[in-house]
């Protein structure tokens, strides 16, 4: 769970919760000016007033005292800085109001705070249903994309493919694979820059491969004159430009790295937009060695707020080429910076815009002192979403259902139209919260949205779900039509919005599937309900009429029991029905909680999903054929065969020298000569068994029979054993190429006909 720091829950507004202002003017100089507001001001704003915790209290226990959640107004709006100078003295004041012996009481610090791992749903989605996998074009042979929620709109993934090649990411290495022969070729790997969870975009001859980390993994911030800029121990986004023009030797070109978390990113044509959010840095504030000396740490702290400067509170950035630092700063301009006219705590949200087609830089950036957790994009705009946490702590009895009654998500609204960078337009709010990116949708002009009322962390008996139109007037996003009446007592599980047709999904115990009208913005009506056992997490359009749901089989209690996908019939928006299912009992696919696991080939009318079954020991990939009803065309698997061993020997009774062998079926072991590589490859994970422990090893393989040892390790040869490796053999992605289903695991890439589902190739990954 991500949540709010302690002290950041006082001042909760439009983005975090109630709190209060001082209307941006400081208590030694009330007439100090923040900078001309652009928009009229709508915040959320309390009758509680921030202050530091007493000394020997606690911060909880201070925060508890003060905090008023009936107080709490969840609307947005924004004002705009003029210039920087405004935009620190505001920063300066805030934080004088709130600081004290023991600093900003986390305020200016997150906690649980790192690299956003962005789980969301997608499918290309109009007013009729299409699959968004078929349109490539390499050279003449079709081949399938990242499975996006609107056409047009990229995402970055873990694998990308142009028709000719596929470039893969594994364990922080980047795979460059040649498909245009008859036998692929993996030309050449690099080892990606510091960071985790690397996901790429693939434009021409440059893939741009964007990483969370901590800044203490970057060797240039050894150089002091940087590390007053960009503090190590902070986490940071990498983004490394790699030169794929010469397959056989692959270059780590520019890389730009940027102080902040990764929440999202998105490419229309050659223009990506990277959304990412940072904390204040620098802040190191003393805290009193005892109660006498809270006096003098108070001090303290004021002078290092009164002296901190633009790089402690806006995000900054390194761009370098190898050991060379190219350039570095502060990210932001000042002229496109936007705050609440309430105080809304010290998280900065940028949107920076760089071109795929050009070198590398730090591009345009627009800033908010917002947080944001939940991003959509349709070609013209960009919209980021607020969920707000309570931190465990104060989600009490007292706290937590008064606070839950009012919940509100924030929204704001960026245009995005061709290569111009993001610029802020208007901000509005919605009551309950969002489940992902799903829950949002652009259509003609209007914004949809699908929340549940009341928090995420809490569904009440009362609670049901909604479906809001909103449009846009002036800097404001108003709202326009409004239905809800959506699974009483529990919460979305999916949605699905496709153009004026929506599917919302929610769940408790059974699966009501709900059609929704939006024909009219102002009168949205539900027009159809399906209840079923379980629920679908994602859903795709097949075609026209057909709606496809990947989520859990359920008994009528609720429990779930394993991995289902539903085949609905939505021609008659009054009476979907569920016209087939596919089961796999104790499964589950990451489609689940990832979209792009998911592939629907429209041409052939397949659907590959990766699942995992422990209790049977599946670990694959399941394809199901879609043309009439639901079929299991197979199953995918990249475990190796029995057999399959290196070129080492199999560890046999005869081997051994003894009558039987008793070992788990899963157990490999091989004898290898001196010369002997070793290993086994994809699918399990090898170790040399060292010499002072091979005799109580094989003993256990050979029912107390005392091995010969000697003879086996003479003239150097060494023992392994060798486990299946279930996490190696996971199928990750699955993508089209020609006449191919390729498909995507840790230790390799494989080949199999897409009509016979017959293996055709694999190639090892390192």
């Amino acid at each position: 769970m991500r949540r709010l720091t302690v002290a950041a829950l006082v001042v909760l507004a439009m983005v975090a919760a109630a709190c209060t202002s001082t209307t941006g003017t400081s208590p030694e100089d009330p007439t100090t000016s923040t900078g001309a507001p652009s928009s009229p001001a709508l915040t959320g704003s309390s009758s509680t007033t921030p202050a530091a915790s007493p000394g020997g209290a606690g911060p909880i226990s201070g925060v508890a005292e003060r905090f008023d959640p009936s107080a709490v107004q969840f609307v947005a709006a924004l004002q705009r800085f003029d210039e920087c100078d405004g935009f620190l003295e505001h920063m300066r004041t805030e934080a004088l109001a709130r600081v004290g012996p023991y600093g900003l009481d986390g305020q200016g610090r997150p906690i649980g705070r790192g690299f956003s791992t962005e789980t969301t749903n997608a499918a290309a989605q109009e007013s009729a249903f299409f699959g968004a996998d078929d349109a490539g074009d390499g050279g003449g042979v079709a081949f399938s994309g990242t499975n996006v929620q609107v056409a047009g709109v990229d995402e970055p993934d873990i694998v990308k493919t142009d028709g000719e090649r596929i470039v893969a990411i594994v364990d922080g290495r980047l795979h460059h694979v040649d498909v245009r022969d008859a036998v692929p070729r993996l030309t050449d790997s690099v080892r990606l820059p510091q960071g985790w969870d690397h996901r790429l975009f693939l434009h021409g001859d440059q893939a741009f491969v964007i990483s969370g980390g901590g800044g203490e993994a970057i060797p240039l911030l050894e150089d002091a004159r940087l590390a007053s800029i960009f503090p190590p121990f902070e986490p940071t986004i990498t983004v490394a430009e790699i030169d794929l023009s010469n397959p056989d030797e692959l270059a780590v070109g520019r890389t730009l790295h940027v102080q902040g978390s990764f929440v999202a990113a998105r490419a229309v044509d050659d223009t990506v937009r990277l959304v990412a959010t940072s904390f204040p840095v620098g802040l190191q504030f003393v805290v009193p060695s005892g109660p006498g000396a809270e006096d003098i740490a108070e001090e303290t702290n004021r002078r290092i707020i009164a002296e901190s400067t633009l790089e402690t509170w806006l995000p900054t950035y390194v761009l370098a080429d190898g050991d060379e630092v190219l350039d570095s700063g502060v990210l932001a301009s000042c002229d496109q910076i936007h705050r609440p006219a309430e105080f809304a705590g010290f998280e900065m949200l940028s949107v920076t815009t760089f071109d795929l087609s050009d070198d590398l830089t730090p591009g345009d950036t627009t800033t908010l002192t917002a947080r944001g957790e939940t991003v959509y994009a349709s070609p013209e705009s960009l919209y980021v979403a607020t969920n707000v946490w309570v931190p465990p702590e104060l989600a009490g009895e007292t706290i937590a259902p008064a606070f839950d009654e009012r919940f509100e998500t924030a929204l704001h609204k960026f245009s995005i139209g061709g290569s111009e960078p993001a610029r802020y337009e208007a901000s509005g709010s919605v009551p309950g919260h969002l489940l992902n990116q799903f829950s949002l949708n652009e259509h003609d002009g209007f914004l949809q949205v699908a929340t549940t009322e009341g928090s995420p962390w809490s569904v009440r008996e009362e609670s049901e779900s909604f479906v809001t139109v909103f449009g846009q007037d002036g800097d404001r996003l108003e709202q326009v039509g409004r239905v809800g009446d959506l699974g009483r007592g529990e919460r979305i599980f999916s949605a699905r919005f496709l153009g004026e047709q929506a599917y919302v999904v929610t769940f408790r115990q059974v699966d009501p599937l709900y059609v929704v009208d939006l024909r009219d913005p102002a009168a949205p009506e539900v027009t159809g309900e399906l209840k079923i056992p379980g629920f679908s997490s994602y859903l795709h359009p097949l075609d026209a009429g057909r709606l496809l749901g990947v989520g859990q089989d359920a008994t009528g209690e609720g429990r779930v029991t394993g991995a289902k996908v539903s085949l609905f019939d939505v021609s008659d928006p009054g009476d979907p029905r569920e016209v087939d299912t596919w089961t796999m009992p104790g499964a589950a696919s990451d489609v689940e909680w990832d979209h792009r696991a998911f592939l629907y080939w429209a041409p052939e009318e397949k659907v590959a999903l990766p699942v995992t079954a422990w209790n049977s020991g599946f670990f694959g990939a399941v394809v199901l054929d879609t043309d009439d009803g639901l079929a299991e065309a197979g199953r995918i698997t990249h475990a190796v065969e029995d057999g399959e061993l290196s070129d080492c020997e199999p560890l046999t009774a005869e081997v051994l020298g003894v009558p039987e062998i008793s070992v788990s079926p899963e157990f490999r072991g091989q004898l290898c000569g001196p010369d002997d590589a070793g290993g086994l490859g994809g699918g399990f994970y090898c170790d040399v068994v060292p010499e002072e422990e091979l005799f109580w090893l094989l003993q256990e393989f050979t029912g107390g029979v005392e091995p010969d040892i000697e003879g086996l390790t003479a003239g150097g040869n060494r023992v392994e054993v060798c486990w299946p490796d279930h996490g190696g053999t996971q199928v990750l992605r699955s993508l089209v190429i020609g006449d191919d289903l390729w498909t995507l695991s840790r230790h390799a890439l494989q080949a199999n006909d897409l009509a016979t589902l017959d293996l055709t190739q694999v190639v090892p990954l390192p």
